[in-house]
């Protein structure tokens, strides 16, 4: 007999389910990432560089979409750029030490000379990155990609983590 409730209320509960399309929502709500078909979270449409320049001004605004932008000079120090795309941006002389950068697409950015001690690097991208001069170290590059990346004059230590996952220095 327990079995018996035990399986009609599973097929209550899942039909309760499938019929979960007809239960109407007040006017306004949000539509359900959650429930199939036409109910899905339409996606924003990516920032247009040319039309949407980004810059020390509205950098924050626009993360994590911070392709071509120009933060030369910034002090980011310990800012979270986690999964930022920053491809082909300008960081030159940028201060950002012991930012997070896990994960972050880097690919072509300009970051010549920039302060990157302590930084969360693992598994970016920097692809083609222009790194010269870049102090990086004590910074953490597990798994980090440096495919074509200028790398003359870059300073790491015993602390850094290099892109192996062995202790520096790294290049």
């Amino acid at each position: 007999m327990t079995r018996s409730i035990a399986l009609l209320f599973v097929a209550v509960v899942a039909l309760g389910c499938a019929d979960a399309g007809g239960v109407s929502k007040p006017e306004g709500d949000a539509p359900d990432p959650h429930a199939g078909g036409g109910g899905e979270m339409a996606m924003a449409p990516p920032r247009d560089p040319l039309s949407q320049p980004c810059n020390l001004d509205n950098w924050q605004r626009l993360l994590p979409d911070l392709r071509e932008c120009d933060l030369a000079g910034a002090a980011l120090g310990g800012a979270n750029l986690r999964r930022a795309d920053l491809t082909r941006s300008v960081l030159r002389d940028v201060r950002a030490e012991r930012a997070e950068l896990f994960k972050a697409v880097l690919v072509d950015a300009n970051l010549a000379r920039a302060r990157l001690a302590g930084v969360n690097l693992t598994a970016a991208d920097l692809t083609g990155a222009n790194l010269e001069g870049a102090d990086l170290r004590g910074a953490r590059l597990t798994g980090a990609v440096f495919t074509g990346a200028a790398l003359g004059g870059v300073t790491t230590d015993a602390a850094t983590v290099c892109a192996s996952g062995a202790s520096g220095p790294c290049w």
